[in-house]
């Protein structure tokens, strides 16, 4: 085994100087062996173990910092980059992946998931090759496991992206990716104007339809799916061959940081991502660190309603919710929705009033005048509103006491989460929380990483 191994392994650094005597760069492929399956557009679904979305669960690391790099800290024991080649499961493929997988094949170490760099369902001295060509940046072609656990190839580099939600867009925005995006979605322009992109042709409309023939015209490389059209992806790639169809959990609290590393190491935006991941969990860490001695009687009660226009529903959202319920967890509160099944479950409004919460958030999902341009007037009134039609709810300790607070999604989704957390936590403890301000996190965040000013209310009151 051992003799095999070493001749495999002259082979491969053979075939990895061969690009230093031949030209300054490779083959029209990366591909070592002709037949090998990488140069399908998508290969097979994976198992369901091989779905890495819900794998974004992530500790916590030092205090907010822009200089300290994600490897670095404790939240890289739990981000997955979700390409094969990451032999060892962490954030990056890198030299220790290569060693890793030379590891296996001598029978030292167990088989991953991300071990198999060549996607032929056999681990040899081609996968070691393979991992070492996308270490050294020479690879064109890799295969991500995507928030679907669909293996999909990518051709390096990307250079034309079509995000089909408006909300992965402002992440990828946030990447420095503006002039990799071809197409939008129609609630992007009708809902982020303030991001620019306004001449980009409109394909689609908010994730859940997608024009084809738009995007054919666009060639574009990758189409980002949201996690929502996951079982739907299939059916879109075979609408559009010759394209990389990604499905990815951008806007979601409990995938972003997975997710997010995954696409800024296929985007070659590696770099941008950390910093971007640090922002978000610096932020996260404050307020862990801020609540971590409240015992269970210092934490109030709260009821947490989405809200959308012409719906006359109570809408309780959960802790279950992968996006909203996720990121008012951990805040210094509990959820009166805890223990329900589902994300939003709908109620009756005796329910609430007996349940009666000290807190009460309204999460304005859509259809609500919130956001870019409005003042805290307009938000004033829009409370008002928000409180009326609510026989009994007088009585309710959070409207007694003017503990009722309006929360934009745009502040809950993306990157843009932890002031929403913040916010939650700021609201049922503002002692804790007295130099912290949501609307100068919001500021620093629109001026980092899009370089725009951006006047408006997004929660009230703070």
């Amino acid at each position: 085994m051992k003799i095999e191994f070493l001749v495999g392994m002259v082979i491969g650094l053979i075939l990895l100087t061969l690009p230093a005597f031949a030209s300054d760069s490779l083959n029209s492929s990366d591909s070592i062996n002709a037949s090998d399956p990488l140069n399908s557009s998508v290969s097979a679904n994976v198992s369901n173990s091989a779905n890495v979305s819900n794998s974004a669960n992530v500790s916590n690391s030092a205090n907010v910092s822009d200089s300290v790099n994600l490897s670095d800290s404790e939240t890289a024991s739990n981000v997955t980059l979700s390409v094969l080649g990451n032999s060892n499961g962490d954030e990056t493929i890198d030299v220790k992946d290569v060693e890793y997988t030379e590891s296996i094949i001598l029978g030292s170490k167990n088989q991953t998931q991300f071990a198999d760099a060549t996607c032929d369902n056999n681990i040899n001295i081609l996968d070691v090759t393979k991992t070492e060509l996308i270490n050294l940046g020479k690879a064109k072609e890799l295969t991500l496991v995507d928030g679907a656990g669909r293996q999909v190839n990518v051709s390096l580099p990307v250079k034309r992206i079509v995000p089909t939600d408006y909300r992965t867009t402002e992440t990828l925005l946030a990447l420095g990716t503006g002039d990799m995006i071809v197409g939008v979605d129609k609630a992007f322009h009708e809902r982020m104007a303030e991001f620019g992109l306004l001449d980009l042709p409109e394909v689609g409309v908010h994730g859940k339809s997608v024009n084809y023939e738009m995007v054919l015209t666009l060639k574009p490389d990758i189409v980002l799916l949201p996690l929502s059209q996951a079982e739907n992806a299939n059916q879109i790639a075979d609408n559009l061959p010759n394209t990389s169809i990604v499905v990815m959990g951008l806007s979601s609290k409990k995938t972003i940081y997975s997710d997010l590393t995954t696409m800024g190491f296929v985007l070659g935006k590696e770099k941008e991502a950390n910093e971007l991941l640090n922002w978000m969990q610096g932020y996260e860490n404050l307020v862990k660190e801020r609540t971590k001695d409240l015992k269970t009687n210092d934490m109030p009660t709260f009821y947490y309603e989405y809200m959308s226009e012409g719906e006359d529903k109570w809408q309780l959202i959960t802790p279950n919710d992968p996006s909203a319920g996720q990121v008012a967890e951990r805040t210094g509160g509990s959820n009166i929705a805890t223990g329900l099944a589902g994300n939003s479950v709908e109620v009756d409004p005796e329910w609430v009033i007996e349940k009666n919460p000290d807190f009460m958030f309204a999460d304005l999902m859509k259809g609500f005048d919130s956001g870019p341009g409005k003042t805290e007037e307009d938000m004033k009134v829009l409370l008002a509103k928000v409180l009326s039609n609510r026989p009994g709810f007088e009585k309710v300790n959070a409207v007694k006491n003017h503990r009722v607070y309006l929360i934009d999604r745009d502040i809950i989704g993306g990157p843009r989460w932890v002031i929403g957390h913040i916010y939650f936590a700021k609201c049922m403890h503002p002692e804790l929380f007295k130099d912290i301000s949501p609307e100068e996190i919001n500021k620093e965040y629109l001026k980092k990483f899009h370089n725009i000013e951006v006047p408006g209310t997004w929660a009230y009151p703070e």
